[in-house]
């Protein structure tokens, strides 16, 4: 019987049927892994494919405009105000590996988790994760102000609008995440 990745039942892969498996197919890692996040969704499997599409929309798709490297630097902000070290734990690995510098990315990354988002990158990075931090932990409070200051420091509507994207995904995937635990067990970190 394979380990136990969450706090409810999963299907595994081998377990799975034809339906389930026909998905998992679909959500494969380049290497050929199934995440244990798609595990964790597997009593749920209508919501796999849609999820998954969302992520490589907001995250991956060819016509963003923000850059990769910036985007998983927010997703890894969503998920360190969210405490998800199964998030932290790959998106940040994604972060590092884009990154030209891997120890100031791997710097950034701790000062992150220490809550000190000042030296995180160019005056104009450290708005917008302050924007997104505001939206995280607020969204209540968010005002037009918030986008005119974006805007003042050299953002873009259109980057405005992924960053929102990637703030809103990683939203959603952190709270299945912690909701149901998913662990991460020995799986490959990280997309590139």
């Amino acid at each position: 019987m394979p380990e136990r990745i969450c706090w409810i039942d999963d299907i595994d892969y081998h377990e799975s049927d034809a339906a389930l498996r026909a998905i998992y197919d679909q959500v494969l890692s380049a290497n050929g892994q199934l995440d244990n996040l798609y595990r964790g969704f597997s009593l749920s499997a209508q919501t796999i494919l849609p999820a998954d599409n969302l992520y490589k929309a907001a995250l991956h798709h060819n016509s963003n405009v923000l850059a990769k490297v910036f985007a998983e630097l927010v997703g890894t902000y969503v998920a360190v105000l969210a405490r998800c070290e199964y998030a932290i734990a790959h998106h940040g690995q994604n972060f590092i590996s884009l990154s030209e510098d891997e120890t100031r990315a791997s710097q950034i990354l701790d000062d992150l988790c220490s809550a000190e988002i000042s030296a995180c990158g160019s005056r104009k990075e450290v708005c917008a994760l302050e924007y997104v931090r505001k939206l995280c932990v607020h969204p209540s409070q968010m005002e037009r102000a918030d986008i005119e200051a974006l805007r003042a420091i050299g953002w873009n509507d259109a980057e405005i609008s992924e960053l929102v994207q990637v703030v809103a995904m990683f939203s959603y995937f952190v709270r299945v995440i912690n909701g149901v635990g998913i662990e991460l067990g020995d799986e490959k970190l990280g997309f590139y």
